[in-house]
């Protein structure tokens, strides 16, 4: 099986998958707002199916994000299904409307 590097570049505001070879095989892309980061779109090749870039992008985008103390807004479907319904991203999901804690 091919060995799957990522990379993160953040003047290009993305993570890149690309095989040992070079040759891109996807792509977690966001875009810098005020709050938060914008998880606007993930991509992976179909033909990598089944090797988890996808899920892999996800996690490196959000172990980043807290690595420079900002939160994600997922607006791409797949990062917002992902991170919407695993417990693990809740200290890094951006939630607009978070309720208040009563005391």
């Amino acid at each position: 099986m091919t060995e799957i590097h990522y990379t993160y570049e953040p003047e290009a505001t993305r993570i890149i998958a690309a095989t040992e070879e070079g040759q891109a095989v996807g792509e977690i892309h966001y875009v810098v707002e005020k709050d938060y980061w914008n998880a606007d779109h993930t991509s992976a090749d179909p033909e990598y199916r089944g090797s988890n870039i996808a899920r892999n992008l996800v996690n490196m985008l959000a172990d980043t994000a807290r690595a420079e103390g900002v939160k994600i807004h997922p607006t791409c479907p797949y990062a917002k299904h992902v991170m919407e319904n695993d417990a693990a991203f809740a200290d890094v999901l951006f939630k607009h409307d978070t309720p208040r804690n009563s005391a």
